[in-house]
């Protein structure tokens, strides 16, 4: 890696600090391009001189990853003093995808994503990590940092993600990405990415959640919204990403594949049932081919978003996993 990383920008707030690491300036992705802004922003919680987890989500996930005075961790159900990931034992570290915030048009591939994340570590000083705990998109990178850097992560930790999409996710994701320029043509791409985002709800959850939490309740006239329309627009509203940068992620996960033979780390590989994106068949596959992995299923109601809502099923067996590594 280059000696010239530097830290660019950084915000240091008690517990926890941001810091805005500039790319080297050749920084080239997979597909050719540049960025327009070529840095990457990550967040540490926790003392630096603990053993550093990595923690990856969804594509709208990004390096809030725990609950601050002011924010809203996407993953505080697992990360916190005292639970599954201890702030007490462990450095945990957040990092936004690329593209940035108004990047220009990119083509991003999750190798792309694992080359930043090391360009960080570099510019941190943090030679390997602990462990990467990744989560659907955030599991696909992890597993392309884990082939790509085989000796900078001891413990790997995928949920709800294979080294490929399957293609029932691709065919769906492909359509929300037409629904997204079809609204742009018209005029509105922020409509399209709130009707892509209720389409991908559909997917991320059940039709056993759907029957449990919805009355069928027609309204007055057709046309009229039914409450689980309510709950899929009001998703869509809530979601507000940037059209380009919903597009480019989303088609990195349908470009994303990775060698499994090249990952040396132990592994734990948590699959639902019911999740229609990451079926538990590709993950248990998915596991089979590292040497040193184990695999787990769990029952839930909730599907690809079991990683989300999941905490009591799933933090047990991460729980485990970490403390036999002795980390």
């Amino acid at each position: 890696m280059s000696a010239v990383l530097k830290v660019e920008e950084s915000d240091r707030r008690g517990a926890w600090r941001d810091e805005v690491v500039s790319l080297p300036g050749d920084f080239t992705l997979d597909s050719g391009e540049r960025l327009s802004r070529p840095r990457i922003c990550v967040r540490l919680y926790g003392d630096p001189t603990k053993p550093v987890v990595a923690v990856a989500g969804g594509i709208s996930a990004g390096r809030v990853v725990a609950d601050t005075d002011d924010e809203k961790g996407w993953w505080a159900d697992y990360v916190a003093p005292g639970r599954v990931i201890d702030l007490k034992h462990y450095c945990v570290l957040g990092f936004d995808f690329l593209p940035n915030a108004e990047e220009e048009a990119t083509t991003i591939s999750t190798a792309d994503q694992a080359r930043a994340l090391a360009f960080a570590l570099d510019a941190l000083g943090v030679a390997a990590l602990g462990a990467f705990v990744g989560s659907s998109y955030g599991g696909m990178v992890a597993l392309a940092f884990a082939a790509a850097y085989p000796d900078r992560v001891a413990n790997l930790i995928v949920i709800s993600a294979a080294e490929r999409p399957h293609p029932f996710g691709t065919a769906l994701r492909g359509v929300q990405r037409r629904i997204v320029d079809f609204a742009r043509r018209q005029g509105d791409a922020a409509e399209g990415v709130a009707l892509a985002r209720q389409l991908a709800m559909v997917t991320y959850r059940t039709p056993v959640e759907f029957a449990a939490r919805f009355d069928h309740a027609p309204g007055a006239a057709a046309g009229d919204p039914y409450a689980v329309c309510d709950y899929l627009i009001a998703r869509g509203n809530d979601f507000g990403m940037d059209p380009q940068r919903f597009i480019t992620l989303s088609d990195s996960i349908d470009r994303h594949s990775v060698d499994l033979s090249k990952i040396r780390s132990r592994a734990l590989f948590v699959a639902a049932q019911g999740d229609q994106l990451s079926p538990p068949a590709e993950v248990r596959r998915c596991a089979g081919a590292v040497p040193r992995a184990r695999y787990v299923e769990i029952v839930s109601q909730y599907g690809h978003d079991a990683f989300l809502k999941e905490a009591a099923s799933i933090g047990p067996f991460i729980d485990r996993f970490l403390k036999e590594s002795g980390k």
